[in-house]
C-alpha cells in the first residue's frame, strides 16, 4: 500500500514541476518592416561614366531584400547601389526594400554632369613662337577646370619632361627648333597642347632697303649729280628706334630721321649706312618684360652718282618707233584678268618673268589690254630712244578703255593708274635706276597714301580667293569669281607664296547707283582716267587715251626735279577696291606713244 502511494506521489510532482515549467517561457518577438533613411535630402551628383556609389540606412533590415529601379528598370539588388551613367541629366531612382512584415519605399535624385578634364589656352601665333638665343620666355597658359581633384601639369621640350609647374620659363642657347608639350589632368581626364619655339639670332627685327622692282637684282641706286636721292630703309617690329647715318664713313650730324636726302655734288660712290638701335626693355607678348642689351641692326646700300645727264640722252633716229618696244617688268597684282587663258597670246604656261613679259608686249602690240590687277600691279616698259622734256602739251600718252557710256552719268568707269618714270642714268639700258612719280590731281591731298603696301598671299587650292593685308593693317580678298575661271589670279610667274607691292594709294570713290557700279574719273595725272587730260574718248573706253608731262615729275617729298628726258615709264594700279561682282578695280594699259612722234 506504501508502495503504490509513493508512485502516486511521484508522478503529482513531476506533472506539478512540468507545468510550472511551462508557466515561465517567453513569447517570441514579432518582426517590424524595413525603414529607410536618406542623406543629403536625398540628392546626389555624379558625372558621366564614372562609378555612383550609395548605400542608404535601413532598419529593420534582417532577411530583407533590396530593388532599386530607375525608369521601372532594376538596377540594383544590395543594399549599395553602384551605378555607372552613360549620358548627363537627372534621374530619379527608388528603392524598395522588404521583409517578412513589409516594405518600404523612398527616392532619390542623381544629378548627372558632363566630365571636365583640363582645357589649355595659349595664344600661339602660325609657326610657333620666334625666340632670341639666351632669353627667358615665360609661358603662362590658362587652365579652365584646374579646380578639379587630381589636377597636375607637366611640360615636356623635345619629348623630355621640364617642368611640373604651371608656367615654364624657356631659354636655349642653339638656335633651331624646339618642340613644346603641355600635358593637363585632373580626376575627368587628360589634354594636351603641342607648339613650335623657333630660336633664332634676332626677333622678326629688321632693317632692308627695298628694291627698285620685284625681279630687280639690286638696291644700288643710280643718280645724276644734283639729282637727290632719298633713302627710306623698311624697319621692322622696333617700338622706338634711334636712327643714325653714316656717309662713307662719316656720321651725318643730325640726320636721325628714318629718310635720308643725299643730294651728290660729284660723280663717284657713297655707301651709306644706317644704324637702328632699340631700347635695352623691349615688350613682349610672349614674356612681358625682357631685360636684354640693346638691339642695334645696321644695313648699307650704295649710291652711284654719275656726271652728264644730257650725254646719256638716246635720240630719236630714222628706225626709232613711237611705240614701246620692250617690257621689263610685267608684275600685276593677282586680279580676275591675271592668267586667263582665255585672252589671246596667253598660254597659261607663263611661269618665268621673261615669259609673262612677252605675253604683256605682244598684246601691247597689238593694242590689246594688258590688266595689272588689284593695287599696286605694274608695268615698266621703254623705247628704242629717250622721250626728251619738250614744250608740247604732252610728252607721252597712254592709252586705257576709260569710259563714260550714257546710262552710266558723266562719272563712268576709271580705274586710275599711278604712272613713274625714270633714266637709264648708269646706261645698262635696266630699269634699276632712280623712280619718279608724275604729279597729279590727288597728289598731297590727305587722303592720298604714299608708300602704301599691300602683300599678297598665294591660296592653297585652286578656285579661290586671294588674301591680302596692307600695311595700314587692313585685309580683305581678291574674289573669285563666275565669269573667269582660269585655277588661280595669282600671277603664275611670282615663285613665293607671298610678294609686297608698294606705291602710291588714291581714295576709292567707287559707288553703286541704278545698280550700276560707278568708277568715278580723278582730275588729271592717271592711266586709264577719263580726266582733264583725257586726249580721246569713246563710250566703249576703246581708244581712251591720256597724255603726260615729264615736267610733272616729283621727289618724294613733292619737290618737282627737272629731267631732260626719260628712258622707261612704269604704270601701276592706283586703288585698292572692288566693285561687288565685278571684282577688283584694275588698271589696264593698251599701249604707250612717244607725243612728239605723233
Amino acid at each position: 500500500m506504501k508502495k503504490l502511494l509513493s508512485i502516486y506521489t511521484l508522478l503529482f510532482l513531476l506533472l506539478a514541476f512540468t507545468a510550472c515549467s511551462s508557466d515561465r517561457d517567453e513569447p517570441s518577438p514579432i518582426q517590424n518592416k524595413p525603414e529607410i533613411s536618406l542623406a543629403s535630402g536625398a540628392k546626389f551628383t555624379s558625372k558621366v561614366g564614372k562609378n555612383f556609389t550609395y548605400t542608404p540606412t535601413v532598419k529593420n533590415a534582417s532577411g530583407a531584400t533590396y530593388i532599386w529601379t530607375m525608369n521601372n528598370e532594376v538596377i540594383g539588388n544590395t543594399q549599395t547601389l553602384c551605378h555607372i551613367f552613360e549620358e548627363k541629366g537627372s534621374y530619379y531612382i527608388r528603392l524598395k526594400v522588404t521583409n517578412d512584415a513589409g516594405s518600404d519605399e523612398e527616392e532619390i535624385l542623381v544629378t548627372v554632369t558632363a566630365l571636365t578634364p583640363p582645357v589649355i589656352s595659349l595664344n600661339i601665333p602660325d609657326g610657333g613662337f620666334n625666340a632670341l638665343a639666351y632669353t627667358d620666355y615665360t609661358f603662362k597658359p590658362t587652365f579652365q577646370h584646374k579646380e578639379a581633384d587630381g589636377f597636375t601639369c607637366s611640360w615636356s621640350l623635345n619629348g623630355n619632361v621640364v617642368s611640373n609647374d604651371s608656367i615654364y620659363t624657356f631659354n636655349q642657347s642653339d638656335k633651331g627648333s624646339y618642340t613644346i608639350k603641355i600635358t593637363a589632368s585632373n580626376e575627368d581626364g587628360e589634354n594636351h597642347l603641342e607648339f613650335k619655339v623657333n630660336v633664332i639670332e634676332s626677333l622678326l627685327y629688321s632693317v632692308t632697303f627695298d628694291k627698285l622692282s620685284y625681279f630687280c637684282e639690286t638696291t644700288d641706286r643710280n643718280t645724276f649729280i644734283g639729282h637727290p636721292v632719298y633713302i627710306t630703309p623698311t624697319i621692322r617690329n622696333f617700338s622706338k628706334p634711334t636712327i643714325k647715318w653714316v656717309i662713307n664713313g662719316d656720321t651725318i650730324v643730325g640726320a636721325n630721321s628714318q629718310t635720308l636726302k643725299l643730294t651728290p655734288d660729284k660723280a663717284g660712290d657713297y655707301l651709306i649706312k644706317v644704324c637702328v638701335y632699340e631700347p635695352s626693355k623691349i615688350s613682349s607678348s610672349v614674356s612681358g618684360i625682357i631685360e636684354t642689351g640693346n638691339i642695334t641692326f645696321t644695313n648699307e646700300i650704295m649710291i652711284h652718282a654719275y656726271n652728264n645727264e644730257s650725254s646719256a640722252q638716246r635720240a630719236i633716229n630714222g628706225s626709232s618707233s613711237k611705240k614701246q618696244n620692250k617690257v621689263y617688268e610685267y608684275v600685276p597684282a593677282p586680279g580676275q584678268f591675271i592668267g586667263d587663258t582665255a585672252l589671246a597670246g596667253f598660254t597659261g604656261n607663263e611661269t618665268t618673268k621673261n615669259a609673262a613679259n612677252s605675253y604683256a608686249l605682244e598684246r601691247l602690240n597689238k593694242t590689246s589690254y594688258v590688266s595689272l590687277g588689284g593695287f599696286g600691279g605694274y608695268i615698266i616698259v621703254g623705247f628704242d630712244h629717250s622721250i626728251a622734256a619738250s614744250a608740247n602739251d604732252y610728252d607721252f600718252t597712254i592709252q586705257g578703255n576709260a569710259y563714260a557710256s550714257p546710262n552710266m552719268g558723266s562719272d563712268g568707269n576709271s580705274e586710275p593708274g599711278i604712272v613713274w618714270v625714270m633714266q637709264d642714268v648708269n646706261g645698262n639700258g635696266l630699269p634699276d635706276d632712280e623712280w619718279y612719280e608724275l604729279k597729279s590731281s590727288e597728289t598731297g591731298n590727305k587722303s592720298t597714301i604714299q608708300n602704301y603696301a599691300v602683300t599678297y598671299y598665294k591660296p592653297s587650292s585652286p578656285n579661290a580667293n586671294v588674301k591680302w593685308k596692307d600695311s595700314e593693317g587692313n585685309s580683305g580678298t581678291i574674289d573669285y569669281n563666275i565669269y573667269h575661271r582660269q585655277n588661280s589670279y595669282y600671277p603664275t610667274w611670282i615663285s613665293t607664296t607671298s610678294y609686297t607691292l608698294k606705291g602710291t594709294r588714291l581714295k576709292a570713290r567707287n559707288y553703286v547707283k541704278d545698280n550700276l557700279y560707278i568708277n568715278p574719273a580723278y582730275g588729271w595725272g592717271y592711266a586709264d582716267n577719263l580726266g582733264k587730260d583725257a586726249i580721246s574718248s569713246s563710250d566703249d573706253g576703246s581708244n581712251q587715251v591720256n597724255g603726260f608731262k615729264i615736267s610733272n615729275a616729283i621727289l618724294p617729298d613733292g619737290t618737282v626735279v627737272t629731267l631732260k628726258y626719260i628712258d622707261f615709264i612704269k604704270v601701276q594700279t592706283g586703288l585698292n577696291t572692288k566693285s561687288g561682282p565685278l571684282g577688283e578695280v584694275s588698271t589696264e594699259v593698251f599701249s604707250f606713244t612717244d607725243y612728239s612722234m605723233e
